[in-house]
């Protein structure tokens, strides 16, 4: 025993003082089929490996599509392409689809090498040109920015872009492949890339030429500078110090970079779309016609324009913290900014912005994006809405409204011109293979448009504010979301000194904590024209500010907060 002991110990110094290489092993098999995100180099953070596995099970839940991320620090000596191919069958990648649709984004670390594999059922959706792009315009170039976040997000929202921009929703949604019973899920074709993990991230861009900067400058009218910030897609532009953009954009940019992929994906998303201005004194709004179909409609995202001195710019900046992209749909997630003004006539829910055409009750059916077809529809509830409300359920297969069988998306939208808030109907659906009758009592037409603060009442307490939300930038240094968008002219924000740009990071009542546009709000109710308080603000993210405001008086024809 003392001898094993002994031997024991000097084995012990021996690992200890020379040099150990260590080869480690993926599992043969998929470790779970409730994740998609698998970082076996642990670079990634927690909440990324989180929100790559909540797209990942939407993309299977909505699509039949297996999307999987897989990071590992070595090929341990293999070349890429075939272990990518011999990984996608050792670890059934898109069994649990209707046919073979499984896509796997392999990074490898020590080799900086990507490669993306595509099931067979996928091929002709995403062919090897696609994957290309993707490889090189997504993945490479923010990873060399040293970007996971939007290399891996932007990469998912774009294959899900393509599908409704190329109308193959229904496609990927039905293929299956004669052949299932074949072990193999994909063909293990195409080419790799290779990256440098933050080897662009501290380059300067190229300088533009002054011909070009003056080409791209401010623009007489809004359509003219939506134009030209189009051509800056068409070119590839990099350089975002153009004055086509707004100052507050230029800033936004200092801390954002996009990828030439996603510049394209832009570009391509807008071609051949008609669109129409939407003006209010300095501000505009490009958007889709008031005509537009309901999916249509949120799947063109609208464009915002300010005006200064010299002409119109894009507003970017606010766009950025406005609006959110999902796919190939956007959505408002704020509505304290000044462009809200081009949405008034449409009612906003959660799910759909709908065209108010004479429309005096509200229903709250939603439809799968682009469906083609006469119907029955499968169906989910508004979230805030009397279908929800009387027990319509997701996947609820739609037959009829009213004893009027529904054979186009959003015929119910039409129908509520002849009925009333109040109004009871019968909505047949066919849930678990039955089908069940569900009253419903209509709604009046509340939009989130109602609840928009701008005050509206003779007297109310009025400061001229436009708010949106911060940037995560602004967020690593002052955990607030409250950021100005605009100050009123002549308003007290701006006489009491407040800028564009600032962040208000505590009210009255707030506590100094992730103050939002709710403190805000709740502030402004207290309190009543005349009365002052002090505002504390982080200015260009370096100088804390507190300022006094002297809370004003609304009037008919004043905007802002």
């Amino acid at each position: 025993m003392k001898k094993f002991l002994i031997a024991t110990f000097f084995a012990f110094l021996v690992l200890q003082s020379a040099p150990v290489r260590i080869c480690w092993a993926l599992p043969d098999h998929r470790p779970s089929d409730k994740r998609w995100c698998f970082d076996y180099t642990r670079s990634l953070p927690s909440d990324l490996v989180d929100s790559v596995n909540d797209e990942g099970y939407s993309i299977q839940k909505h699509f039949d599509v297996d999307f999987v991320v897989l990071i590992v620090p070595s090929l341990n000596g293999r070349e890429i392409v075939s272990r990518t191919a011999e990984l996608f069958t050792q670890w059934e990648i898109g069994k649990r689809t209707k046919g073979k649709k499984g896509i796997l984004i392999l990074i490898a670390e020590k080799e900086r090498q990507i490669k993306i594999e595509v099931g067979y059922d996928l091929e002709g959706i995403y062919p090897d040109i696609y994957i290309g792009q993707v490889e090189r315009e997504f993945l490479k170039e923010f990873l060399e920015q040293a970007d996971w976040d939007r290399g891996l997000l932007a990469t998912l929202e774009n294959f899900l872009e393509r599908l409704y921009r190329k109308d193959l929703v229904n496609e990927v949604r039905d293929a299956a492949s004669p052949e299932y019973d074949q072990p193999y899920y994909s063909q293990g074709a195409g080419a790799s890339i290779t990256f440098t993990f933050g080897g662009e991230a501290n380059k300067s861009i190229p300088e533009t030429s002054p011909e070009r900067k003056r080409y791209f400058g401010p623009q007489a009218t809004p359509r003219e500078a939506f134009e030209r910030y189009m051509e800056t897609l068409a070119l590839n532009n990099k350089d975002k110090t153009l004055d086509i953009y707004s100052d507050q954009s230029k800033v936004f940019y200092r801390h954002w970079r996009t990828s030439s992929g996603q510049r394209r994906a832009e570009y391509e998303a807008s071609r051949g779309k008609q669109y129409v201005v939407r003006q209010q004194g300095k501000y505009a709004v490009v958007m889709a016609p008031f005509n537009t179909s309901i999916d249509a409609f949120i799947c063109q995202c609208p464009y915002f324009f300010v005006r200064s001195d010299s002409g119109w710019h894009i507003d970017i900046n606010t766009m950025s913290r406005t609006l959110m992209m999902g796919g190939p749909t956007w959505h408002l997630i704020s509505m304290a900014h000044p462009y809200m003004f081009a949405f008034k006539d449409y009612l906003l829910k959660m799910n759909r912005y709908y065209p108010k055409q004479g429309q005096q009750a509200f229903l709250g059916i939603t439809y799968p994006l682009f469906y083609k077809g006469s119907g029955p529809f499968q169906i989910s509830p508004e979230w805030d809405s009397p279908a929800k409300e009387a027990g319509i359920q997701d996947k609820d297969i739609l037959i009829s409204i009213d004893g009027t069988t529904i054979t186009e998306p959003y015929q119910d939208w039409e129908m509520m011109k002849r009925f009333q808030a109040g109004d009871r109907i019968d909505v047949i659906v066919r849930r678990n293979g039955r089908q069940k009758k569900i009253p419903v009592t209509l709604a009046p037409l509340k939009s989130y448009l109602d609840e928009f603060p701008y005050v509206r009442k003779h007297g109310d307490p009025w400061t001229g504010f436009y708010f949106a939300y911060s940037q995560p930038y602004e967020r690593e240094i002052e955990d607030v979301q409250l950021s100005v968008i605009d100050v009123v002219a002549g308003s007290p924000a701006q006489e009491a000194g407040f800028q564009p740009g600032d962040l208000i990071y505590a009210v009255p009542g707030s506590r100094d904590r992730h103050v939002g546009f709710y403190d805000y709000k709740r502030m402004l109710k207290r309190m009543h024209p005349g009365q002052k308080t002090r505002l504390k603000v982080l200015r260009n993210l370096k100088k804390r500010l507190e300022l006094e405001i002297e809370i004003g008086r609304y009037a008919e024809g004043r905007s802002g907060i």
